[in-house]
């Protein structure tokens, strides 16, 4: 009786370790995929930019609800985030758009085409941006990162495990050029 006793205990230790592990390369995965997806779209936003000879912009997305008397409910969509919605502390993990920028103020108006748009991450994954990218990365026709006033725009997007300290995380980095690189790296203090 004693020896199944101990035998269960080892057998839950056992499990509850696995469990944890398991925890584990489950938010690698997350953070991973959300990294190279967002990589990848600003890489995409720079090819269409060069393909389409215009200005085209990636923007953190924030979700906007217009109601609809008829139906007595509301739909929900895309728009970019802007400085009324709040603070730029963790828009990215919101998801994003690709637009063609028309007027080039960085932000998706009606007429401007969509490109491409990428939903919510993970509750898990925390994306933000430094202060030259905390909202949008626009690229112009040459391929050019640019900031709204036509300088170049250089920055980081990090992508973390929300709300922890001293973890694996990556960063998108987009040099003055506008070429994006993909980096991973520890990230000291991770927001929420």
């Amino acid at each position: 009786m004693l020896d199944t006793l101990f035998a269960l205990f080892i057998v839950v230790l056992l499990c509850g370790v696995a469990a944890s592990a398991m925890q584990g390369l489950q938010t690698s995965a997350h953070l991973q995929t959300a990294a190279q997806d967002l990589h990848s779209a600003v890489l995409t936003s720079r090819t269409q930019a060069l393909r389409l000879e215009k200005r085209v912009t990636l923007c953190a997305a924030a979700k906007t609800t217009t109601s609809n008397s008829a139906l007595g409910s509301g739909i929900t969509s895309l728009r970019c985030h802007v400085s009324s919605d709040g603070p730029f502390g963790n828009v990215w993990r919101q998801g994003w758009l690709m637009f063609e920028d028309d007027n080039n103020n960085g932000i998706w108006d009606e007429g401007e085409v969509r490109l491409a748009q990428h939903e919510i991450l993970h509750r898990t994954v925390s994306a933000s941006g430094n202060a030259t990218v905390n909202r949008f990365v626009s690229f112009g026709a040459s391929g050019r990162s640019l900031a709204l006033n036509g300088a170049f725009q250089a920055g980081t997007l990090t992508v973390c495990e929300g709300q922890t300290q001293n973890s694996t995380g990556w960063r998108v980095v987009v040099n003055a050029v506008g070429r994006p690189r993909l980096e991973k790296m520890l990230i000291e203090d991770c927001p929420g």
